[in-house]
């Protein structure tokens, strides 16, 4: 009897040892069916991102280079004001498009897509300085361009309520009494500019022109994170005295 239970017993055991081996066979190709399906999601994320990336430079690229195509086929002219005085003469002038104007409502979806997007890896290399200088030439052009004809339509309206009609351009030779506040909106929106370089870096992001020309700036603690606002500014500041035509 003893025997019989024995051989009962070690029936169950080896029954309990295949199913043991049975079930740890299914949960390894289980675990490696999940690791795989994870690996073909990262790659799939990964490419959505890389694919992202392309078409939001290819955007930007084309913005680029149609805005000097709108500003000669549109004949578009003076994109921005200007206020002169020398000897007692005065000449005060300000223009835009209305091609401008549509091209500045792409211009800053696109900026904020930048910005909310996830920055490129950090690039091995050191760019050279003529990649660097290129960079900033972009987002020079991009930001004046934007921030002009934006700018522009702040004198055009106290024209147009002057005057009584709007058009899209005008220039005379003698004051008004709204030339003062169109020079504190002429200084706002050159404050706008000098942000459109300092802003991103305190996010952890690329400028336009960076992102056009892969080039990443990093903060001197490591390759993730963010500029300080402080550190922000005075590295612009000292980005426009290097690269800013004297």
């Amino acid at each position: 009897m003893m025997e019989r239970v024995s051989v009962e017993e070690a029936d169950l055991a080896i029954r309990g040892l295949h199913r043991s081996d049975t079930e740890g066979q299914v949960g390894a190709l289980l675990r490696h069916e999940v690791s795989v399906r994870g690996t073909h999601s990262g790659e799939r994320e990964f490419c959505a991102l890389v694919s992202l990336s392309k078409s939001l430079r290819l955007a930007l690229i084309l913005w680029v280079g149609l805005s000097f195509v709108v500003i000669h086929y549109f004949d578009a002219g003076q994109v921005g004001d200007s206020m002169q005085s020398k000897d007692g003469n005065v000449s005060i002038s300000a223009g835009s498009h209305p091609a401008m104007v549509l091209g500045i409502a792409i211009a800053i979806a696109l900026f904020i897509f930048l910005m909310v997007k996830k920055p490129d890896a950090a690039f091995g290399e050191i760019p050279t300085r003529k990649r660097r200088i290129f960079a900033f030439a972009i987002d020079f052009w991009f930001s004046m361009m934007a921030l002009s004809s934006v700018g522009a339509l702040v004198p055009l309206a106290f024209e147009a309520v002057r005057t009584g009609h709007f058009a899209w351009h005008f220039q005379r030779n003698y004051s008004a009494s709204t030339d003062g506040i169109t020079a504190l909106f002429s200084l706002l929106f050159m404050a706008l500019l000098f942000l459109h370089f300092a802003f991103p870096l305190t996010r952890g992001r690329q400028t336009v022109g960076c992102f056009v020309t892969r080039v990443r700036v990093m903060p001197p603690f490591g390759v993730e994170g963010w500029f300080m606002v402080r550190s922000a500014v005075v590295r612009t500041f000292w980005e426009f005295l290097a690269y800013a035509p004297c």
